[in-house]
């Protein structure tokens, strides 16, 4: 029997065998994921074009920023829906941030939605949650339903003070684990463009990490080798304070001299170890905590 073919069975086999896993990362890449990174830029770039970058305004000259991922949402929310209520609860925090991988498979995009429709009107609050695309978010020809919702996974915001600072947060599409020629073109010019603007901190948000120290998420674990070295140096090259990201579930913090990397913990509500990440931003370097949340038993 040709590999082909014998993959998908054994895939199919193995996540019979548990009903919690039969949306197992390996199920979702012999699927096939949805449309290439070259579509979704295009996607990306069309929504960009037409409709500009958020522009978001903070109360004050120091802000906090919520940030989430991996909450995999299938038959369960509560890690999720706790997390909205804490920063929508929080008067400074003007935004909030998902790394990726918001759902965990197919048919759960209205159920991840949802909480986000019950919060009282707060006009301060409204189109604050920005997003980026994770692999499980493109399992399953997903994008056309990730678009739908968050309508681009490349762009940019900015967030400014009442004195007028700003600060800018990019958004780079690494769910299928490597950016492409044309993404990184546009990274080189955002960046280039960026540092002739005098932004207060650069952060650029993502899904799959730089490095880590284990194999726990195997081949989708990092970026080509190639792809990693050269975006750090492009990272570190202009000025870019943080790089925030997902995928591995286990918090890891690396301090590459002026750059800090920070894989954030998941939110599944099966984590043993759920969390999400406050970032402080003021006049002084970007502060962080991270919220540690009662483990669901099921």
């Amino acid at each position: 029997m040709k590999k082909n073919i014998l993959l998908p069975i054994i895939a199919l086999l193995l996540s019979a065998c548990n009903p919690d896993t039969w949306n197992l990362d390996v199920v979702g890449m012999v699927s096939g994921s949805s449309a290439g990174i070259d579509q979704r830029i295009d996607d990306s770039f069309r929504y960009n074009d037409e409709h500009g970058y958020p522009v978001i305004n903070a109360t004050g000259e120091s802000y906090n920023v919520f940030v989430a991922t991996d909450t995999h949402v299938d038959r369960s929310r509560t890690n999720w829906k706790q997390f909205i209520s804490d920063y929508h609860a929080d008067p400074d925090c003007p935004l909030a941030i998902h790394l990726g991988d918001l759902i965990n498979a197919q048919n759960h995009w209205d159920y991840m939605i949802e909480p986000l429709s019950d919060l009282p009107a707060d006009p301060l609050k409204k189109d604050t949650l920005l997003a980026v695309a994770g692999n499980h978010d493109l399992y399953f020809n997903q994008w056309k339903e990730y678009v739908q919702r968050f309508k681009t996974s490349t762009y940019y915001a900015i967030v400014r003070t009442p004195a007028g600072k700003q600060d800018l947060y990019i958004f780079i599409d690494t769910g299928e684990g490597f950016l492409g020629k044309r993404q990184t073109e546009w990274l080189k010019s955002t960046l280039t463009w960026a540092n002739s603007q005098g932004f207060r901190h650069i952060t650029v948000c993502t899904h799959t990490h730089l490095f880590k120290r284990d194999s726990s998420q195997g081949h989708t674990s990092n970026m080509p080798l190639e792809e990693t070295y050269a975006l750090l140096h492009l990272l570190k090259q202009n000025n870019v304070e943080m790089f925030w990201c997902g995928h591995d579930h286990s918090r890891e913090i690396t301090n590459l001299g002026s750059l800090t990397s920070i894989i954030v913990d998941a939110l599944f509500d099966r984590e043993p170890h759920p969390a999400y990440m406050v970032a402080t931003c003021g006049d002084e370097p970007i502060r962080y905590k991270f919220v540690e949340l009662t483990p669901l038993v099921d």
